[in-house]
């Protein structure tokens, strides 16, 4: 069984629309068959142009709405404000991207952190997992065989296809969720997976 943490995106991909949240939660939901183990992911920061925020109370939604179907839902913070917000709800862990500047964020928030890093290690984090990662969108697949400081158990996948997970079936895999590819949205390029692409590893 694996970990699959479903990235569900800022404001990009759901335009705060709560319809929207819930089609989407709809579709992880029906495409998944009890296999493996689904995290719902959000993002939540106040400001990175070009990407819309998620508004509070739209995560507040998400996470009701998913926890009524038995699922945990957390998030990638990007600022103390939003670290703070996400300590009030219960999450099996919090979310740092790959972005040294947000270490010392790391170091501050308690519990399980997920920490997406490519070669450099932070450190003096407690209770932090690595997980292996490129930021770049779509990333190359070479890139990522490349890179081995911190193995290939956890990874978050930026690559197109699911390459990375028949080649290592992580324990932990991150990936990108939308409805359909939107080349319009900053999350919906060909490196996030459809509800069908979903179906095919679940």
């Amino acid at each position: 069984m694996s970990q699959f943490v479903i990235e569900m995106g800022s404001g990009n991909t759901c335009r705060n629309d709560i319809g929207k949240v819930r089609e989407m939660i709809d579709a992880v939901v029906d495409a998944d068959t009890g296999q493996h183990e689904i995290v719902f992911k959000w993002q939540l920061f106040h400001f990175a142009p070009p990407n819309e925020p998620l508004l509070w109370c739209t995560f507040a939604y998400a996470y009701g709405y998913a926890a009524a179907f038995g699922y945990d839902t957390t998030a990638s913070v990007f600022d103390f404000d939003s670290a703070n917000f996400l300590a009030s709800f219960d999450t099996p862990f919090i979310k740092i991207a790959n972005q040294p500047r947000l270490w010392r964020l790391a170091r501050q928030i308690d519990g399980l952190k997920y920490i997406s890093v490519n070669g450099q290690l932070p450190r003096d984090i407690e209770e932090a997992v690595y997980m292996h990662c490129v930021s770049e969108y779509p990333a190359d697949a070479a890139e990522y065989q490349a890179t081995t400081q911190i193995g290939h158990s956890t990874v978050s996948d930026h690559t197109i296809g699911w390459d990375l997970y028949w080649d290592w079936r992580p324990s932990i895999i991150e990936k990108h969720f939308v409805l359909e590819h939107d080349a319009s949205n900053p999350d919906g390029g060909p490196f996030a997976v459809t509800p069908k692409q979903l179906a095919e590893v679940l």
